[in-house]
């Protein structure tokens, strides 16, 4: 096998030395250091995964004048840096990936076992199993597919959605005691297996290893008659008629009737087995309000699923009607609902209704840096915004009736165009506003039991960088992040590309918060909120890149941008495009990404993923002060595009 496209071509005398003395360099056989997977790790891969480290010191000649294998298979190239990385088939189970290092004969690597290593190493690790097919020569029930988070309390009129995995091919019911009985259910289409590394960062291919057979699903509608408390659901699984009939025919007809534990030819015709959650069906616990006691809480549209809002203050009110293991499910409007934490409320005393607002009148005042908009109510209620575009964003408030008959703007404020209302279905009602010039920022909060939002003005003198207070967050500090193959941590990587942009900042008139600018521990959270008390006017979290298990780094690499907001959506496109430009990395993509850092409204906010921390060509280059100066110049350039685009737009 040619490695010429991968290998540098040349081969010093040092190295044809080493490889006529490798017999007695094997005797020593020095090791070579597996950066990744850790011993013992579990690794979430299916077919393929990677592995990196890097070769011992002390080999003579260059280390890019050696290739490595692991178990044997395929070469890959070793950086002058002794980097390597390789990407392997894998088996489920307990496998060992022993990693051997070999000298390049030439332009070509020798197959596997024709000589001596000058170097190995190896690390045993886990590949989980996948779900396995069910064999069809027994029946049986595996267990509840998809189960909730918990124990359910659903009330009249709710959906009880249910689902197991079993034998395919056969027939399902299930019931629940004092409910129902033998509500039918059936086998759908096979379904893949979650794989959502591959999905979201490779090239979306699931392996049909991964079809799972042998899902039944049913669903009741809860009667409001319906009186349980924490019982099973029972499922049954048994034989087709069909299937039946054949038995009876080869056994004369002696299956009849009832056939319960009755064996035919080693199979049992019918079998079940009690859900491992519970149903409660109009509890007379529920319904009762709740107050959040978190300082800002994040509901959600299902328990640990997408966010129905964030940034809720303590104080805001809502009926729970319903719940799912450790979650509440909070009624909001005549259709609307959420679901909080059930360490996130609190519960109010019994008779205490969520408060109940109308809305008369909704002003705007002018400030230095900022509009507000105030809408009175009679109490805290869950609330949603939306940016609909630039210059529009909707606010939708819960258990709230319009009464507007005002709007009264502050004369002295040009931010706010107008403000427009509906009452889309009762208990949710709506203000959207309209800017004159794209939105730069904004925060909602309450004051006692007013309302505010506020929309941040774009900071003076556009578009110069000078005076702007930009936020720095080198990414990881105690946590090291990713790791590369000669042992480079993405903190450290991550810091020096941010003191770079600093001093490239500062020397031209911007002040600088860097969230950290030695290897001191900040924790996550602490992150925005440094941005926050500094009321920054630009936001950049600076991170290096790896994949999670299974996606192939040589197809999948290169530098990415992520934001959350739209208002932060042209800062991201700015500095992605300068990023791709200046690194001459692939283009690895640009994304809405739910992180903790991006998820502040005050101010346009994005992270960068420079270049990949896991591949030893981009680790070397992020060793260096060219590199690192090269990038943080794009973010500054991108910085610049973004603030000449604002007043361009405005």
């Amino acid at each position: 096998m040619s490695l010429r496209s991968t290998f540098r071509n040349r081969l010093p005398l040092a190295a044809a030395l080493v490889w006529l003395g490798v017999t007695a360099a094997s005797q020593t056989n020095p090791g070579i250091t597996i950066i990744y997977p850790k011993p013992g790790q579990t690794v979430g891969a299916v077919d393929s995964t990677f592995v990196l480290g890097h070769l011992p010191e002390g080999l003579s000649g260059e280390l890019d004048e050696y290739y490595v294998t692991v178990n044997g298979g395929s070469a890959f190239p070793v950086h002058r840096d002794g980097g390597w990385i390789a990407f392997v088939p894998v088996m489920p189970g307990d496998l060992t990936f022993t990693v051997d290092a070999y000298p390049l004969h030439g332009e070509r690597a020798e197959p596997a076992g024709a000589s001596f290593p000058v170097a190995s190493g190896s690390v045993s690790v886990i590949i989980p199993q996948p779900l396995p097919p069910l064999r069809h020569d027994s029946v049986q029930i595996l267990g509840d597919f998809q189960p909730p988070q918990g124990d359910l309390s659903l009330r009249g009129g709710d959906m009880l959605a249910v689902s197991f995995r079993g034998t395919p091919g056969l027939s399902a019911w299930f019931s629940i005691s004092g409910v129902a009985d033998s509500v039918p259910m059936s086998e759908g289409e096979p379904r893949p297996q979650a794989y959502w590394g591959e999905s979201v960062f490779g090239a979306g291919a699931i392996p049909d290893s991964l079809l799972m057979r042998g899902i039944y699903w049913g669903f009741l509608t809860v009667p409001e008659s319906a009186r349980v408390v924490d019982s099973p659901i029972m499922y049954r699984l048994g034989l087709s008629e069909d299937a039946l009939r054949t038995m009876r025919l080869l056994t004369g007809g002696a299956i009849t009737g009832t056939i319960g534990d009755s064996t035919f030819f080693g199979l049992r015709p019918l079998v079940s087995r009690r859900s491992a959650y519970r149903v409660s069906m109009n509890d007379p616990d529920f319904p009762f309000t709740v107050r959040f006691v978190d300082s800002v809480q994040i509901i959600r549209h299902e328990p640990r699923r997408g966010y129905f809002s964030i940034f809720q203050p303590a104080g805001v009110e809502a009926l729970a009607v319903g719940a799912e293991g450790d979650w509440y499910r909070l009624q909001l409007s005549e259709t609307q609902y959420a679901w909080a934490a059930k360490t996130s409320v609190e519960r109010r005393p019994p008779g205490i209704l969520p408060p109940k607002s109308y809305v008369r009148v909704i002003r705007t005042y002018a400030q230095e840096d900022h509009a507000r908009v105030e809408i009175a109510l009679s109490g805290q209620h869950v609330f949603q915004v939306f940016e609909e575009s630039a210059t529009r964003i909707r606010v939708r408030l819960f258990g709230v009736t319009s009464d507007t008959d005002w709007i009264r703007y502050d004369t002295r404020d040009s931010l706010i165009e107008h403000i427009t209302w509906n009452q889309p279905e009762p208990g949710c009602y709506e203000a959207v506003v309209t800017t004159s010039r794209p939105i730069w920022g904004y925060d909602t909060y309450y004051e006692g039991t007013r309302f505010y939002l506020q929309i941040n003005r774009a900071p003076e003198d556009l578009p110069s960088v000078e005076g702007k207070r930009i936020v720095i967050d080198p990414g990881h500090s105690a946590d090291p992040g990713s790791v590369g193959p000669t042992g480079l941590t993405e903190a450290e990587a991550n810091l020096g590309i941010a003191l770079v942009l600093e001093e490239l900042l500062e020397h031209r008139g911007a002040e600088v918060i860097m969230t950290r600018s030695d290897a001191s521990h900040v924790a996550l959270y602490d992150r925005p909120a440094i941005a926050k008390l500094a009321d920054a006017d630009l936001f950049v979290s600076i991170h290096n890149n790896a994949l999670p298990d299974g996606v192939n780094p040589f197809v999948n690499h290169g530098t990415s941008t992520y934001y959350y907001h739209p208002h932060s959506l042209a800062l991201g496109r700015a500095i992605h495009r300068r990023m791709v430009d200046a690194t001459g990395l692939p283009d690895h993509g640009f994304y809405h990404g739910n992180l903790a850092v991006n998820r502040p409204t005050q101010y346009p906010a994005v992270l960068v993923e420079c270049a990949f921390m896991i591949l030893p060509e981009q680790e070397a280059m992020l060793k260096t002060e060219s590199f690192r100066i090269e990038v943080a110049r794009a973010i500054a350039a991108g910085i610049d595009d973004f603030l000449k685009e604002y007043v361009h737009d405005r």
